[in-house]
């Protein structure tokens, strides 16, 4: 007889699965779902190993507030993480739908103003022809999960910032 509580194989697993939204491809994600707990969905958001920097934090800091279904914080090795959680009572193949299509709408969102954490020298790769491995789970809840944020529009491109040494000769951009 197995005894009851963690030590039981049968009452937990995590699986990990990679998830593509519209703008923002390879998001690996950590499903883990305990008997009794619920299931955790963690993002993996930035590129392991980068540095960090101080106005992509508070960007992620403030998207708590924005966005109230799903945090963001840092792992032990301060790699920004993309997180959301389903109660026990909410435990379902249609609400972990929802909860996966859910980080791949805000990473989506928030995807050219956390290129720093995200992209090598925060250039984002050019994935305009790229098609994205499950465009079924987004049609199946996409319209259901923007429902319930508030409405957004992808944000106009910003010109790159000009270095030190440009903008102390001078010259036009």
């Amino acid at each position: 007889m197995v005894g009851h509580g963690a030590t039981d194989p049968r009452l937990a697993m995590s699986r990990d699965v990679v998830l593509d939204g519209e703008r923002r491809f390879d998001l690996r994600v950590t499903v883990a779902w305990v008997v009794g707990e619920g299931i955790g969905l963690w993002a993996y958001y930035g590129a392991e190993g980068m540095e960090l920097p101080r106005r992509i934090l508070l960007r992620l800091l403030r998207a708590n507030f924005e966005y109230p279904m799903v945090r963001f914080a840092l792992s032990d090795d301060d790699r920004p993480m993309l997180m959301t959680d389903l109660p026990p009572s909410a435990v379902g193949i249609d609400e972990l739908g929802r909860g996966l299509v859910r980080l791949a709408l805000v990473a989506d969102r928030l995807l050219i103003e956390t290129a720093a954490a995200i992209a090598d020298r925060g250039v984002l790769p050019d994935v305009s022809d790229r098609q994205g491995r499950n465009p079924g789970l987004l049609a199946a809840y996409r319209a259901e999960v923007e429902a319930a944020l508030a409405p957004w529009e992808v944000p106009p491109p910003t010109p790159p910032r000009r270095g030190w040494l440009a903008r102390l000769l001078g010259g036009s951009r």
